[in-house]
């Protein structure tokens, strides 16, 4: 025997399935800061106070405590806030240039900076331990004064006569040598 209502028992099994299936909005959310905005990338599941960070270029974003740490913004490189702001922002259809460039600004800002010229007696270290030598031996302030005045320099200044005689007055040569650290087993 057929049933006389087949299209009915559809619907009905067709809202029974959809009042199991709980699709997650904010109009419903519970424990969800109403006073702010939420964060950005928890959405629904936002706790707690959130705050603006400012990324340049115009774009701010509200984020939760936990996002807005400076941990979680140089966290891998600051690749990870990157990334995500980068596919909500697609996924929403604002990824806009003023947003991209405020994200790769952030990423240069994070990138490692080219190692500078060390100051002072620290761009001498070869040197230094030649006049530490000499020193050890006896000489003179003003023999070594000479020794590294004599030599070429192609693209530095030598060092000065203050550098010298602190390099003298250091005496690292007199010291005992670091002890060798062991492991224990």
């Amino acid at each position: 025997m057929t049933s006389r209502y087949p299209v009915c028992c559809f619907w009905l099994a067709d809202l029974s399935a959809m009042s199991s299936l709980y699709l997650p909005t904010l109009y419903k959310a519970r424990k969800v800061p109403t006073k702010r905005p939420v964060c950005a990338i928890c959405v629904d599941r936002t706790r707690g106070r959130t705050q603006r960070v400012w990324f340049g270029y115009g774009v701010e974003v509200w984020l939760c405590e936990g996002h807005a740490s400076v941990a979680f913004l140089t966290q891998r490189g600051g690749r990870d806030v990157v990334l995500t702001l980068t596919a909500v922002w697609r996924a929403n259809g604002c990824l806009t240039a003023a947003r991209r460039r405020a994200l790769d600004a952030h990423l240069a800002a994070l990138k490692g900076r080219p190692a500078r010229g060390r100051p002072g007696s620290y761009a001498w270290p070869k040197m230094r331990l030649r006049a530490e030598r000499a020193f050890a031996k006896g000489a003179p302030i003003s023999a070594v004064r000479a020794y590294i005045l004599a030599a070429t320099y192609t693209n530095a200044e030598p060092p000065s006569l203050r550098t010298i005689q602190r390099w003298h007055h250091q005496r690292r040569w007199a010291l005992p040598p670091p002890r060798a650290t062991t492991v224990a087993p």
